[in-house]
């Protein structure tokens, strides 16, 4: 499957395209976090990408801190070319916050494209009819995604970012 494919699924969609497991969670939380199975492990065979949650006392919400987290490792983690064709900017006023629900698949093309450009922002920019100060501001908001922009960066011969 496609990865933007799973990046528009609900999470509901995207929980029965992984595999998911319970345990134990440790730490503080008292008698119902150590002996139940409250912790979530979701893994996506396709990517190979594994993903952990425990923090919460319940299994339900570790699920969905999992999946939100899934998502952005397949937008982090999973490289492919961009389209061809403009991408409409799914923000308002140059603006997006990590909540938004396109926000993993907006974070997915910004870091195809840089892959392509040796990670200048200039081009993804651009692509987003944003200027680069505000595409990194964007970026800045995660902390996963400032830190792949950065590597990024790094690994194109470019300087680090003051973030």
């Amino acid at each position: 499957m496609h990865r933007d494919t799973y990046l528009r699924m609900t999470l509901d969609q995207l929980l029965a395209a992984c595999t998911q497991k319970g345990f134990q969670g440790s730490g503080p939380g008292g008698q119902h976090r150590n002996k139940t199975n409250t912790g979530v492990l979701l893994n996506l065979r396709e990517y190979n990408l594994e993903i952990k949650s425990c923090e919460a006392r319940s299994a339900k919400e570790n699920r969905t801190h999992a999946l939100h987290r899934m998502q952005m490792a397949i937008a982090l983690n999973v490289r492919e070319t961009p389209p061809a064709v403009e991408i409409p900017f799914p923000g308002s006023n140059g603006h997006i916050q990590p909540s938004n629900a396109l926000f993993p698949l907006f974070i997915a093309h910004v870091f195809d494209i840089m892959a392509q450009k040796n990670g200048d922002t200039k081009e993804a920019a651009a692509a987003f009819k944003l200027t680069p100060s505000a595409l990194v501001k964007i970026l800045r908001q995660d902390k996963a995604c400032a830190e792949k922009l950065q590597n990024q960066r790094v690994a194109g011969g470019k300087s680090r970012l003051k973030l």
